[in-house]
């Protein structure tokens, strides 16, 4: 499957970080290189891999200390939910949603507070998808090698005119003038089309085998060609997809063995529950049909990043699972209090509770007093503009009746047509 590529990305936070990951693999590269010799991606990406989830460890530890607090408050909000069942006034509603918080005010939790941990992560994640995607831009070690071959294309006579074909078949749709573009292009190169490339310039063909083995080394991952993908044929690269379908699904399921509660009873009304058991079939499923069609290269890193979640999920349950969960209500609390101090409220209590739904039902009495305050003077309004269209119809109809024939008001009108004559 041919992924369209961008030299280096200018999005912004995606491409911030993205450039400063870019660094820290480029200085393995470069490490792995001047200590054991080794030139390769696939290793580089590994190692990275695993640096950054042992970076991200303290917040898998807060999304799964939100985690089981959740599952501790969902009976709670199942039982709030069941009392406001079927009640839809505004009212009800209100008390509903106060009362839900209340809920969370009482655990020191809040509402999104496993979704802010993940939308945290999501940007680094495509940060690194975004420097295994266009390894040549963030690694100019192994961008020489690239750059070798596009200076003597440029060289050459017609050379845009002549790569169109192969510009085509990869998806690249830049402008190939550009050296960054022409990069791009080489990098999505298998090994045919690297002779293809020699044949159509004969005059640098061994500038472009000797930098063209090269590369094929570096992107080679012992029998896999790191740039070829899986596909549906018999070959090494199918270890792949396999591998990162069981490792996706031993990550994800450990994930959702720390915060699950002793008892199962009702785990199937429970939403957290319901969704966790989806990914662990979705994901898995993505992983393997992803990796069947991506380059090698990106399922080396889909691999590596399950693979190495595994036992760092591992530590992380061994950790939440000895954590008290009345420890993790009284810090959250604390840090709640300390974050109302600052805006000038008082601490959480049954008394703070109440006073909210208070208030919010009596906003819900002002915004009801205006809008009946409104709908009455609409009202009035209308019947005021329609009593002056009855009284503009009226005029209109009397000063347009006619009169009897022979009246004085006929006699009256003639002379006055003939007057109005006489005038003109």
């Amino acid at each position: 499957m041919n992924l369209i590529l961008l030299t280096k990305s200018t999005t912004p936070v995606i491409g911030w970080i993205a450039s400063l990951f870019g660094y820290v693999m480029e200085f393995i590269y470069n490490v792995t290189n001047s200590l054991f010799g080794i030139e390769n991606i696939g290793l580089s990406i590994i190692v990275f891999t695993i640096l950054v989830n042992v970076a991200m460890i303290p917040l898998l530890l807060k999304q799964q200390k939100s985690m089981k607090i959740n599952n501790l408050i969902q009976p709670e909000i199942k039982a709030i939910q069941n009392k406001y069942k079927g009640k839809t006034d505004q009212k009800s509603q209100i008390r509903m949603q106060a009362e839900t918080q209340a809920v969370y005010d009482k655990y020191g939790a809040s509402m999104t507070g496993g979704c802010l941990t993940s939308l945290i992560s999501l940007p680094i994640m495509l940060g690194i998808y975004r420097i295994v995607l266009n390894m040549p831009a963030y690694i100019r070690s192994f961008q020489v090698y690239f750059t070798n071959v596009t200076s003597q294309i440029q060289q050459q006579a017609d050379y845009v005119t002549k790569l169109a074909d192969l510009a085509s078949a990869n998806a690249i749709t830049g402008d190939l003038t550009q050296t960054n573009i022409l990069v791009d292009l080489l990098f999505k190169f298998e090994g045919s089309e690297w002779s293809q490339l020699a044949e159509i310039f004969p005059n640098i063909s061994g500038v472009i085998a000797e930098n063209s083995q090269k590369i094929m080394d570096v992107l080679s991952f012992g029998p896999i060609n790191l740039m070829e993908s899986p596909g549906f044929r018999l070959s090494w690269a199918l270890l792949i997809p396999i591998l990162a379908g069981l490792t996706q699904w031993l990550s994800t399921k450990m994930m959702n063995t720390a915060t699950r509660r002793k008892d199962d009873k009702g785990r199937e009304e429970d939403p957290m529950a319901a969704s966790m058991n989806t990914m662990n079939i979705m994901f898995p499923l993505m992983s393997v049909f992803f990796c069947f069609t991506f380059p090698c290269y990106i399922g080396i890193y889909w691999v590596a990043n399950s693979a190495s979640r595994i036992p760092i999920q591992l530590l992380v349950n061994k950790i939440v699972a000895k954590e008290n969960v009345d420890d993790i209500v009284r810090q959250n609390i604390e840090k709640k209090n300390k974050k109302r101090a600052k805006k000038g409220l008082p601490p959480l209590s049954e008394k703070t509770v109440e006073k909210n739904i208070e208030d919010l039902e009596r906003k819900l009495q002002v915004q009801s007093s205006s809008s009946s305050t409104a709908s009455r003077y609409a009202t009035s309004s209308l019947r005021a503009k329609a009593d002056a269209g009855k009284q503009v119809n009226n005029t209109e109809y009397y000063n347009s009746r006619a009169a009897k024939p022979g009246s004085m008001a006929a006699k009256a009108n003639m002379v006055k047509e003939y007057n109005e004559k006489n005038k003109k």
